[in-house]
């Protein structure tokens, strides 16, 4: 379930949310982690998180403690409206979806789509692979994050639904932003699996008799409940093939050469 995740990467991911707030709510800071130079990012700058809508009122009232200073709700306007985000005094809200429309037309993201069995259930893996690997280019709400961390307007705090796809692919390209390396951007991407893993196991469970038949829905339910390493490894490689590089991405999606990608590392790294 934890897939591509050795014993020590598990250990790690128990580490990096040592907050009271369930695992299931895929809450964590991204402080702590190394760049490829040696330094560490600082802790509580950058938290990542599922639907905040979910905490419990011990969880809210740790969040609030955190003096989150920007929270970037990348939910859709119709996400947000049925499900709310909690009220936090003082902090700038951010609302801008995640969701790019390049190949996302053609998914069907609804409960009965993602249940889709057949050459339909293959179609549907195959076009979702295809959008998250666009995911990361001409998506302004990624824009945003990067705008408010370049401005030092931290801590941050960006999340989805369930903080996995839109809060982990902003994550993917806010760690090689600050120069940590592929396999360990990887890892977190895959760390929502841990987090999620009870999650994951419910739906797989309930729905063997079906998997047995239709090995296309068990796919299908590891992308809807948690995430594809293959689709991890494919959202890197799109960035370096179309932009010659990590570098190349970040002057030709977000105007950074490396003078202003030094700067921010300079802010953020110890």
């Amino acid at each position: 379930m934890s897939e591509l995740l050795d014993q020590s990467e598990i250990q790690q991911a128990s580490e990096r949310n040592p907050f009271p707030v369930r695992d299931e709510i895929n809450f964590r800071d991204l402080g702590g982690y190394r760049s490829s130079d040696g330094r560490t990012i600082r802790r509580g700058c950058f938290y990542r998180s599922g639907g905040l809508y979910k905490m419990n009122a011990q969880e809210l009232a740790f969040l609030k403690s955190l003096r989150i200073r920007t929270l970037l709700d990348l939910r859709t306007k119709e996400e947000a409206a049925k499900k709310p985000d909690p009220v936090l005094p003082g902090v700038t809200i951010l609302q801008h979806s995640g969701v790019v429309s390049a190949g996302g037309e053609e998914i069907d993201f609804s409960p009965a789509g993602m249940k889709l069995l057949g050459e339909a259930g293959l179609t549907q893996i195959e076009n979702m692979h295809r959008y998250y690997q666009m995911m990361p280019f001409h998506n302004e709400a990624f824009h945003i994050l990067m705008q408010e961390v370049i401005s030092g307007n931290v801590p941050v705090l960006f999340h989805c639904a369930t903080g996995k796809d839109r809060t982990g692919v902003s994550a993917m390209i806010l760690l090689l932003l600050l120069g940590v390396p592929e396999q360990t951007v990887l890892q977190d991407y895959l760390l929502s699996n841990y987090y999620r893993r009870d999650v994951i196991r419910r739906h797989m469970e309930e729905d063997q008799a079906v998997i047995r038949q239709h090995p296309e829905r068990e796919a299908l339910l590891q992308l809807q409940h948690g995430v594809s390493p293959k689709i991890g490894l494919e959202i890197l490689e799109t960035i370096r093939k179309t932009c010659g590089g990590y570098e190349g991405y970040f002057e030709k999606e977000y105007g950074l050469g490396q003078a202003e990608v030094e700067k921010v590392r300079e802010r953020y790294l110890v």
